[in-house]
């Protein structure tokens, strides 16, 4: 989170230190020392203890970036048994909102977070439970630092080939060109463009699997890298891709430069596709764009949640999502239960389907743009550092300081072995 940041003060001194355990479990054993604070749990009954750094905010305040270092490894990051977290407090020392730090590496938690109205104070948490061994955080800190602006400007079309037996490659591909054309005409300035699953080839007849296949970077690829130079945009297109001799339902994303910074393979293929001789992907790629971070599912992928927690979990905060058609109650329950689940924005663009829309889904599941006319599109702009306001009433409750965040620092991954071994299943 320290690269959006445009300039930075002093740290803050902690107004205030004190530490927490539950009244009804055997205490935790607590030392500072040197700027070191460690925190033992009993290991058969403990299961919380906490050191609270409380810092007061100066009034021209507008953002904080909050950071510790640990000695916990990366078991207990993965396991979730280090809680650490930011809480915004008001005049009477209520909780206004809660976010965990995040993990960055296996020994540091960090973020940076904008100042929500009415705090004046922020309490910095360094937790562990159900945690046997001692943990030592060192490195405590509290700075204010101005945030640059993360507005995202996302477009993305809703296209529709000829019917009746006429589509063709190339007149596919000039209708994808029309959405370019209408971008430019209309003065937007997107940052990211999406397009529909497989679009040139979509709809053609007589077309195999091999006919239309295409190397990335292709003719198809370097057609688009030129849109991307002239509106000076990342573009996501979606086309049937030849390598090493095996076929991919695949998508690439391309930068402002007109350069593929990286392809996705669709993992999950239909029937069709696998009998039709298409290999599947094996990874979930993130990509790095100057805006942020974001991942690409392809249509049938949806369909699993496993898919879209993993590119959340390697940070994606943007999904673009092109695909080829899907009803309207999918559109309408999965699809925006996907992106609420996760904290993610999901930029989705659809090519068949007249009663389904492409569409722009804020991280808490509303809709933000659509369109269902073929040929044009929907744009919308999100602010990428207030997704964590999106997520503002997931919380159970708020008062308590449950974290607008929880759907990622509150997973139990040990028990989840068996979405990947199958010797139990009977």
């Amino acid at each position: 989170m320290r690269k959006w940041c445009v300039s930075e003060g002093v740290p803050l001194k902690a107004a205030e230190c004190s530490t927490f355990c539950p009244a009804n479990r055997p205490a935790a054993a607590f030392q500072e020392k040197d700027g070191a604070y460690s925190i033992r749990l009993d290991e058969t009954c403990g299961t919380a203890g906490r050191w609270n750094f409380f810092y007061d905010l100066p009034e021209d305040l507008t953002a904080c970036f909050c950071r510790l270092r640990h000695n916990g490894g990366k078991e207990a990051v993965a396991k979730a048994l280090l809680p650490c977290r930011m809480s915004w407090l008001d005049a009477d020392g209520i909780n206004i909102e809660t976010s965990y730090l995040e993990a960055d590496g296996a020994d540091l938690f960090c973020r940076a977070l904008r100042r929500p109205a009415g705090a004046v104070r922020l309490l910095l948490t360094a937790g562990v439970r159900y945690w046997g061994k001692e943990v030592t955080f060192r490195e405590v800190e509290c700075r204010p630092v101005t945030l640059r602006d993360r507005k995202v400007r996302i477009v993305v079309a809703k296209n529709t080939p000829a019917q009746g037996g006429m589509a063709t490659c190339e007149d596919n591909q000039s209708r994808m060109e029309s959405v370019f054309i209408q971008l430019e005409k209309a003065g937007e300035t997107p940052d990211l463009v999406v397009f529909p699953e497989t679009l040139l080839t979509r709809w053609v007849p007589d077309l195999g699997p091999e006919m239309g296949t295409q190397p990335i970077p292709g003719p198809h690829t370097d057609w688009a890298a030129k849109w991307a130079k002239k509106l000076n945009t990342n573009v996501v297109i979606s086309l049937r891709e030849k390598a090493d001799g095996k076929f991919y339902n695949s998508a690439a994303v391309i930068d402002r430069a007109g350069k593929v910074v990286g392809v996705y393979r669709k993992t999950q293929l239909t029937v069709g596709e696998y009998e039709g001789g298409y290999h599947w992907g094996d990874d979930f790629p993130v990509f790095d764009l100057d805006f942020g971070r974001i991942g690409v599912l392809i249509c049938w992928d949806m369909w699993f949640p496993e898919a879209i927690r993993t590119l959340r979990l390697k940070g994606a905060e943007v999904i673009a999502y092109p695909i080829a058609a899907t009803s309207r109650k999918h559109f309408d329950i999965m699809w925006r239960a996907r992106a609420m689940e996760n904290g993610v924005v999901l930029a989705a663009s659809i090519s068949g389907g007249d009663t389904c829309p492409s569409r722009i889904i804020t991280a808490s599941g509303e809709l933000l743009a659509e369109t269902y006319t073929p040929q044009t599109y929907a744009a919308a702009t999100v602010d990428l550092a207030d997704l964590p306001v999106y997520l503002r009433y997931l919380s159970v409750d708020h008062g308590a300081g449950e974290s607008r965040s929880f759907y990622m620092q509150e997973r139990h991954p040990e028990l989840y072995g068996n979405l990947s071994d199958l010797s139990d299943i009977n």
